[in-house]
């Protein structure tokens, strides 16, 4: 039931991926610097020039005559929509005629916005986010990913590592918190406890989110006793379960905004010049916060300071082509996760049926993706077409709810299982005499040192 779901995720995909039309579009930068001005006494004979932000710094154009030029596209996938952006901006010969008008434009600072942001350490792991994270920083399997974790648990490291908790218990939240002081001082610690609320539709919260066992226990040590990749799962639950009792970290963003000047009338049309509006976006980490133990910490991006109605000069434009990229092919880390968003399967599951269809090769990785193979089509169409209310998400999603009504005690399974049954039975009566279905075999080029001469295979 899920495997089935699981392999249609990934044809269905690699099919949108085939019809997906890729398009060119263009963006332009622009590198403007602060106006000249004279400094010195008024009274000077002559004026010492200087400019400000002689570096220049790059801005992206955003509007025409108050219009957007990014406009947003979206597609209605198997598993949801699809979206991205592009530009109106759309050949290089208009690329080209536009970054040749800035050229010619002045330029003023119409906006600058500066605003502070709080970035909160994200929740413990569960077995889900834990996978993911196996699979997006250590390119590992889910199925690996739970082996490590499973031994780490087993040598008592870890806690229960199949779990959907994300919460932790007082005892261990207060340890955290005591670390976090004597290593880091009381203004690394949250000021209040913090608490995290699980998102997942049929998340089973019996046991805590996972955690080390001990929060003393560094990451050299465990590399030290079981090998450097027991060493680096154990680090990733480490920084993640005591970032959770750190404080947010801070940030300052800045935007500047910038319009061309209206310079001249188009006599013929009797219309102004193309009005250009640019943007630059600047962050500085005010305070790391929690980010102090995440070897992702932000980079400060620290634009020079600018005011409003500050003119700005032109050094010099460049032209980016872009193309629009299609929905990518499932990884580890993403298949997991839609399968808990959608509902599918268990946390204890996860791993075993992308490992199961792997291994009947019904799919194969390439360079770290799925892309089904001939055989897996196959059988995602014979199951399409002959079963497609139970090869389907809501019927998998809604089966997941039932099995757990009737584990509470609140349905009974007979009527569940005849619901489904009675329907189901009529579609196998209908399939026994099907035909069987043709996968097409790949020849290798090669020649069959068994055949007649000149044959290959």
């Amino acid at each position: 039931r899920v495997q089935s779901v699981a392999l249609r995720l990934i044809v269905e995909r690699e099919r949108e991926i085939e019809k997906f039309g890729k398009e060119p579009y263009f963006t332009i930068n622009v590198i403007l610097e602060g106006a000249r001005r004279p400094i010195g006494s008024r009274k000077d004979s002559i004026a010492t020039l200087q400019k400000d932000n002689s570096a220049g710094t790059q801005f992206q154009l955003i509007e025409i005559n108050g219009s957007k030029i990014e406009v947003s596209q979206k597609l209605d996938l198997y598993d949801g929509e699809y979206k991205f952006v592009k530009t109106v901006i759309d050949t290089e010969a208009s690329a080209k005629q536009i970054s040749e008008d800035l050229k010619t434009k002045e330029f003023v600072v119409t906006d600058v916005t500066n605003k502070q942001m709080r970035r909160t350490p994200p929740p413990p792991y569960t077995t889900s986010t834990l996978q993911q994270d196996g699979a997006r920083r250590m390119g590992l399997s889910g199925k690996r990913t739970m082996s490590v974790a499973q031994k780490l648990y087993e040598e008592g490291y870890i806690t229960y590592h199949r779990t959907d908790s994300v919460s932790i218990g007082d005892a261990a939240r207060k340890l955290m918190s005591d670390y976090v002081r004597s290593q880091f001082g009381e203004k690394y610690l949250a000021e209040k406890p913090r608490f995290y609320k699980n998102n997942s539709k049929n998340a089973q919260e019996a046991h805590e989110a996972i955690r080390p066992s001990k929060i003393s226990v560094q990451p050299s040590a465990i590399s030290n006793q079981l090998g450097p990749q027991f060493g680096k799962l154990y680090e990733l639950i480490w920084r993640r379960a005591l970032a959770t009792q750190m404080a947010d970290a801070l940030t300052e963003s800045t935007t500047v905004i910038v319009d061309s000047l209206n310079q001249k009338l188009n006599i013929k049309s009797q219309k102004l010049d193309n009005v250009y509006r640019l943007k630059a976006n600047g962050s500085v980490l005010l305070f790391e916060g929690f980010l102090k133990i995440n070897p992702a910490a932000l980079e400060d991006k620290r634009l020079p300071e600018f005011s409003a109605k500050q003119n700005l000069d032109y050094l010099n434009s460049s032209i980016e082509e872009h193309e629009t990229l299609p929905p990518p092919r499932y990884n580890d880390a993403s298949i997991i996760k839609t399968l808990e968003e959608k509902g599918i399967g268990r946390p204890s599951t996860y791993a075993t049926i992308i490992s199961t269809i792997e291994a009947r090769g019904y799919i194969e990785r390439e360079e770290s993706r799925f892309k089904p193979n001939p055989v897996g089509e196959a059988v995602n169409d014979f199951l399409v077409e002959n079963f497609s209310d139970v090869d389907d998400i809501p019927f998998t999603a809604n089966m997941e709810d039932e099995l757990d009504l009737i584990a509470n005690g609140t349905k009974e399974w007979v009527p569940v299982m005849r619901e489904f049954y009675d329907p189901f039975q009529k579609d196998l009566e209908k399939v026994k005499d099907a035909k069987r279905v043709k996968i097409e075999t790949e020849g290798t080029g090669e020649k069959c040192p068994t055949c007649k001469e000149g044959d290959v295979v």
